[in-house]
């Protein structure tokens, strides 16, 4: 794969796996809300929580990335259980050009065709153009826990709550089928997106997820599509085995 194509995946693993617990922002949409009487507990508990029950997934994605003057399309096979994760990227053809494995504190990038490696900390600054970037659990991406403890209030207009959170941010959920739809966060929070869209939620093994994720950075002009292919949540084994030649150097940056 080309120099740009390798800086494009290594923007989209960090965009995919590098957030922070999210906490959006309540936006200009909040004046068409009024507080809602629901109580909120009650309305909390609507919102599906898988976060006992989900442990690891396994699974396939296309992606595209976005930033001012390119765009890139990758496939991505992905592993990821609450702490790991190994992703293997692919062009159109099917070639991997790159592996990553991403613990708590850093991530591993093996460019193959380059025959590269490099580990950057995840607290590491403006390593690319989607700004400072941290981590974020792939299993928290596809599904984004909401509880009393990051939600202040919720209002309401005919379509949808709006839950505002200690923080200010903001998420929306469908009334109709308590699916979360959108999470926006303020400039001030400083995390590495703007917003988060979730759309085309189906059925994976019994739990609904979306199959279309699509993440802004924190100014707005670069951004991740990520478009689920397949995906096995509880896999019977998974596999956290990372390789790179013993000739290669790790580049620590």
């Amino acid at each position: 794969m080309s120099t740009i194509t390798n800086k494009l995946i290594l923007v989209f693993c960090i965009t995919l796996l590098a957030c922070r617990s999210s906490t959006p922002v309540i936006n200009s949409d909040a004046v068409n809300y009024t507080k809602t009487k629901r109580p909120l507990l009650e309305l909390l508990a609507s919102i599906p929580n898988y976060s006992e029950e989900i442990y690891a997934v396994k699974g396939r994605a296309k992606a595209i990335v976005s930033e001012p003057g390119n765009s890139e399309r990758v496939n991505i096979d992905f592993t990821s259980d609450t702490t790991y994760s190994i992703l293997k990227i692919k062009n159109r053809l099917g070639i991997e050009g790159a592996s990553m494995f991403i613990d708590p504190d850093s991530i591993l990038t093996y460019y193959k065709m380059d025959k590269v490696a490099q580990k950057i900390s995840i607290h590491a600054g403006r390593l690319t153009s989607l700004n400072e970037l941290a981590s974020i659990n792939l299993l928290d991406l596809l599904h984004f826990k909401v509880d009393s403890k990051t939600v202040l209030e919720a209002y309401e207009a005919d379509e949808h709550y709006l839950l505002r959170m200690y923080t200010d941010g903001a998420i929306k959920v469908n009334k109709k089928n308590m699916l979360i739809e959108e999470i926006t966060q303020p400039h001030s929070s400083k995390l590495p997106y703007s917003k988060i869209i979730y759309e085309h939620y189906g059925e994976f093994s019994g739990y609904l997820l979306p199959k279309k994720i699509t993440i802004f950075n924190s100014d707005g002009n670069s951004k991740v599509i990520l478009q689920i292919r397949s995906l096995n949540v509880n896999p019977h084994s998974i596999n956290f085995t990372f390789n790179i030649p013993s000739d290669i150097v790790i580049e620590r940056l």
